[in-house]
């Protein structure tokens, strides 16, 4: 792994194995800090949704805690819809990323997603305060999710006008 900096395993920060340089990770740089790229912030953020999505699916009540007034049955079945959503999306852009085959695509769609989540929320009534600012987070990663999307976009646009050779 590397040794401990700042409470932190540096080697971790880096990336080791099959994963150095693939853009699945950060780099540290010269002053110990983390150097994030696009494909770092992406494949983290489909990481998130990648947990996300494991814990609606497996136990709803957690998340919808945070988010319903009242969680019923119904409720949780929803969530659980949600996470596993969240899961197929997520795993999709992080596999996507790491490829570097559709990962604009991948990641507009979970960005839609997220967008979608963030509107219904703050529309509904009935919605917790804390599920508001949750509604807030959501747009937050829609917004972070069509950036990442765009960038991916031109990079392969760029690509395909450079000439070959």
């Amino acid at each position: 792994m590397g040794p401990i900096r700042d409470g932190l395993p540096f080697g971790a920060l880096r990336g080791s194995g099959a994963a150095a340089g693939s853009g699945w990770g950060g780099r540290a740089c010269e002053d110990g800090a983390v150097d994030t790229d696009p494909r770092t912030l992406a494949a983290a953020l489909a990481r998130g949704r990648i947990v996300v999505g494991l814990v609606m699916l497996v136990a709803p009540g957690l998340v919808l805690r945070g988010w319903l007034r009242r969680v019923t049955p119904e409720a949780r079945a929803v969530g659980r819809m949600m996470g596993a959503r969240d899961l197929v999306l997520g795993l999709g852009a992080l596999t996507s990323v790491k490829e570097r085959t559709q990962d604009a695509e991948w990641l507009s769609m979970g960005a839609a997603a997220d967008a979608v989540d963030a509107l219904v929320s703050l529309a509904a009534p009935g919605i917790s305060r804390r599920g508001r600012f949750v509604s807030l987070v959501a747009a937050g990663a829609a917004a972070s999710g069509l950036w990442l999307a765009r960038t991916f976009a031109d990079e392969r646009a760029r690509a395909a006008e450079a000439p070959a050779g």
